[in-house]
């Protein structure tokens, strides 16, 4: 009966804990299961080693936009027919969330891919630009095609995972979920996204396991924190839900909203235990 109340009381903030607005903070590449498919998951030794040889991604990745762009266009002629150097731009504009000029490289860069996976690159990124623009359809259509042009690339099979999650469609959530986690179990966001799916699923159990997967090192990461505090929530242990929300970043203001009703039911809840 407790359980059955505090699904009823909670509802609204677990069915909200899941954004696609997810911050990729992961330091060390064993954790990182997209490293080698993604220019948006640099670990911080691939950035320090690019940031001295001037790498325009690196750059983009320490905000010195005008500088990426300027060694970007030096390479505009010898590179015009590359689709790698118009994702790279294109990649710049969206880590800028500057997502029309990202979208009009990504034409450009569709245009010149020749392979299958170099579409399914392409293709991948145009749904995260829907995506960062809410436009959900939309970017899981994307991630669709970029999944049938190139069946081993895993970045739009996690993006894809994060709109099903976003929706409730836990079933295809899981199905790709568990090939993400059967080519990298060690990887943050695949374990956190496994972990919010046990917890829809009103599996506490289960969802604490993955959390504690995640090294502690990571799990004061806004999305992290609220969705762990959340399933401490669930499982009773308000103690520990307010020693992981009292961890927490506090630099997404997204997650902030949460953490803040998750900190008001836990005080009403510890009031009427006293």
């Amino acid at each position: 009966m407790k359980n059955i109340v505090l699904i009823t009381i909670y509802l609204s903030i677990l069915s909200s804990c899941a954004s696609f607005n997810n911050p990729r903070e992961i330091k060390s590449e064993k954790h990182d299961g997209l490293k080698y498919e993604s220019l948006e998951r640099y670990d911080e030794v691939r950035l320090s080693n690019n940031l001295k040889l001037k790498d325009p991604i690196a750059l983009c990745h320490a905000n010195k936009f005008e500088d990426a762009h300027n060694i970007l266009k030096e390479d505009l002629d010898a590179r015009i027919k590359d689709f790698k150097y118009w994702n790279k731009i294109a990649t710049c504009y969206i880590i800028e969330k500057i997502y029309t000029r990202a979208d009009y490289f990504l034409d450009l860069a569709l245009s010149t891919a020749k392979t299958k996976r170099d579409k399914a690159v392409v293709l991948n990124n145009k749904g995260v630009v829907l995506l960062e623009n809410k436009r959900f359809d939309e970017a899981k259509d994307y991630f669709k095609k970029s999944i049938e042009l190139s069946k081993s690339y895993l970045t739009p099979r996690y993006n894809l995972t994060q709109i099903y999650l976003k929706y409730g469609i836990l079933n295809k959530a899981k199905k790709q979920l568990d090939l993400l986690l059967r080519k990298n179990a060690t990887d943050i966001d695949f374990l956190n996204s496994k972990a919010y799916l046990e917890l829809m699923e009103n599996d506490y159990k289960d969802a604490l396991v993955y959390f504690n997967l995640i090294p502690a090192e990571y799990r004061h990461r806004d999305d992290i924190a609220t969705n762990m505090a959340m399933t401490y929530l669930m499982l009773g242990l308000y103690d520990n839900a307010k020693t992981t929300l009292a961890k927490a970043d506090r630099k997404d203001n997204y997650y902030e909203s949460k953490q803040a009703e998750i900190e008001k039911k836990l005080e009403k809840l510890t009031e009427k235990k006293i």
